[in-house]
């Protein structure tokens, strides 16, 4: 349990101030709570006696009361009412803080655990499923950890020191009836010990299950035209049913069990608090005990019901989070596998060749290398193709220009200075990637094309559009610019996503540009046109393609030939085509394709 208090105090200390005040108001409300029945007890028992009753508290409020003419029962009846707007007063105070802290803790929880997922490479997101980080930031958060964090927390504090000040109030009255009073403790500290680790296995396998649920939901919103192309609604629909089902019984089963022992909690007390009218009802007809006694022991004995029942909610809400946070430290201990590295005056200029030396890359799960031992330099300005069959490590080759991706083995160096020598940011902006299938978010065209960068002018965002082909189609659109293109862009073509995510990586004007086969849903005309643009608008830029388009290798100033992750013929189109090479034969089917198209 010290690591999980040791992740939450990572948040803790950001807000230590909200905390101590919390940690010291808390005592002090409840004091004057605790204070409250023995105002019942005196007034009760000097109207029924006329005489002051055998207790300091209750003597000194008699005689204060005296000084300001005040007889014993009003005394007691003004301090009643001042004991009362007091602790009121200061329970609003802790709970506005508490609730305040909650939604705090929550945002902070989220903003966290989102940012951690970001830093995580492509490994991350093979192991935890899309739907499964999105419970991992909403269900889990909001509706567990956060109140617990705090409310739950402090909550279970209060409830202790209920606890303990009412006890100490009831022996201070009779430490017979006391014992009768707090004789269930030790049975709901078994019950605890008892359920605590099925309770932790329920939540455990809810969280799970809630976790596929939301991935049933996600794939099938974000696959939803190939379901309507396939007529699978039906089989989507039995497949969210399945889920469905399966989560609500696992709810069931974790609501059943906390149910249970709640319910225990509950009608522990309640038989305690019936022994007690037994108990001090004879007393009361034996004269032992006087009935402003009994009241406010009776009052006590009830207090001790709620506090009891935060101490069982809280050690029963306690596994419910710790499930929660064993689900984010999961996340966070997911090594990310591009880290920051940046020598002192490392500088931003990624205008150069780009050399790999005996470049190797692996996930460490693998057995054999995706990428293995390649050497090739990459000429400043130049236009080299990247080619190969399927699954040969085309993508995971290009993907490690930008560090998505970290080598394994081997250097790779822009000009004289190894990559990861270079700030990510520095990197990263003098590069223009566009991936295979274009991520497109639901937003305009416009912040689709900048990207939260806010440096750009409308003048090269206007020339990025014309250079990408895109110009006389925007200006068809009814809002232009401004026109909202729906989830992942299913408003336009995959033409047209194309083009805008090179209108995307072109805005930036980079040194270096990576097109990942992303220009096969165009036509030869459109693709022939943007090489035409970019070659004069950026004579100096490095241009690495994945492609097989036939018109484009010929294009090119140099072909890169993978095979299992090695380069195994490299050249110019001219002196690979002709040779029985395995570049002319991927070439000759290319060109076979087009002309069946």
């Amino acid at each position: 349990m010290l690591d999980k208090f040791l992740w939450l105090w990572q948040y803790y200390k950001k807000h230590l101030s909200v905390f101590a005040l919390l940690i010291l108001l808390t005592p002090i409300q409840v004091i004057f709570q605790v204070s409250i029945p023995r105002m019942i007890d005196f007034s009760i028992d000097y109207m029924n006696t006329q005489k002051i009753a055998d207790d300091i508290f209750a003597q000194f409020l008699a005689d204060l009361g005296a000084k300001f003419s005040m007889s014993p029962e009003i005394s007691y009846g003004v301090s009643f009412i001042v004991l009362g707007l007091i602790a009121s007063i200061l329970y609003l105070i802790v709970q506005g803080h508490r609730a305040w802290m909650n939604i705090k803790l929550e945002w902070m929880f989220r903003q966290e655990s989102f940012n951690c997922a970001t830093t995580k490479g492509p490994d991350c997101y093979n192991k935890f499923r899309t739907g499964d980080l999105v419970t991992r930031m909403t269900d889990a958060v909001a509706e567990k950890l956060s109140w617990f964090a705090c409310s739950g927390i402090f909550r279970w504090y209060e409830a202790l020191l209920m606890v303990g000040f009412t006890i100490a109030m009831m022996v201070a009255i009779d430490q017979i009836m006391t014992l009768w009073a707090v004789g269930p403790l030790p049975i709901l500290i078994i019950i605890f010990f008892i359920s605590a680790s099925i309770l932790e296995k329920r939540y455990e396998l809810l969280q799970g299950r809630i976790s596929k649920f939301n991935d049933v939901l996600e794939a099938c919103f974000s696959g939803i035209r190939v379901v309507k192309a396939y007529v699978l609604e039906k089989s989507q629909k039995e497949k969210f049913e399945k889920a469905a089902v399966v989560r609500r019984d696992a709810e069931i089963d974790a609501v059943k069990m906390h149910a249970v022992i709640d319910s225990l909690y509950m009608y522990i007390w309640q038989f305690s608090i019936l022994v007690i009218l037994i108990a001090g009802g004879y007393a009361v007809m034996n004269s032992t005990l006087s009935q402003g006694k009994l009241g406010s022991f009776i009052f006590y004995t009830v207090w001790l019901v709620f506090p009891m029942f935060d101490i069982g909610q809280f050690l029963v809400k306690s596994r419910q989070s710790a499930v929660s946070i064993n689900r984010f430290m999961e996340l966070e201990r997911m090594p990310e596998l591009v880290k920051e590295n940046v020598e002192t005056g490392a500088g931003n200029n990624l205008a150069d060749d780009i050399h790999f030396t005996d470049v190797s890359f692996r996930f460490p799960e693998l057995e054999h290398n995706i990428i293995d031992k390649v050497t090739m330099t990459i000429k400043k300005g130049s236009t080299v193709a990247v080619v190969g069959k399927v699954g040969s490590g085309k993508s995971w080759f290009v993907n490690m220009i930008p560090r998505l991706v970290e080598p394994t083995g081997g250097v790779i160096k822009i000009g004289e200075r190894e990559l990861k020598k270079y700030s990510l940011a520095d990197l990263r902006q003098s590069i223009g990637y566009v991936p295979q299938e274009p991520i497109l978010f639901s937003d305009s065209i416009r912040n689709n094309i900048l990207m939260g960068r806010t440096n750009i002018s409308d003048e090269i965002l206007n020339w990025a559009i014309e250079v990408a082909q895109l110009k006389d189609e925007i200006d068809l659109f009814p809002k232009g610019l401004e026109t909202y293109i729906g989830t992942r862009g299913m408003s336009i073509s995959g033409g047209q996503k194309q083009r805008l995510g090179l209108a995307r990586a072109l805005v930036g004007k980079p040194n270096i540009l990576i097109l990942d086969d992303c220009t096969s849903a165009l036509d030869s005309k459109t693709e022939s046109a943007l090489w035409d643009h970019l070659h004069k608008v950026l004579p100096d830029m490095t241009a690495i393609l994945i492609t097989h388009r036939a018109d484009t290798l010929e294009k090119t100033d140099k072909i890169f030939v993978f095979e299992d992750g090695k380069v195994v013929e490299s050249g110019h189109h001219d002196e690979l085509i002709n040779v029985e090479s395995r570049y002319a034969k991927i070439y000759k089917r290319s060109k076979l394709e087009e002309a069946v198209k």
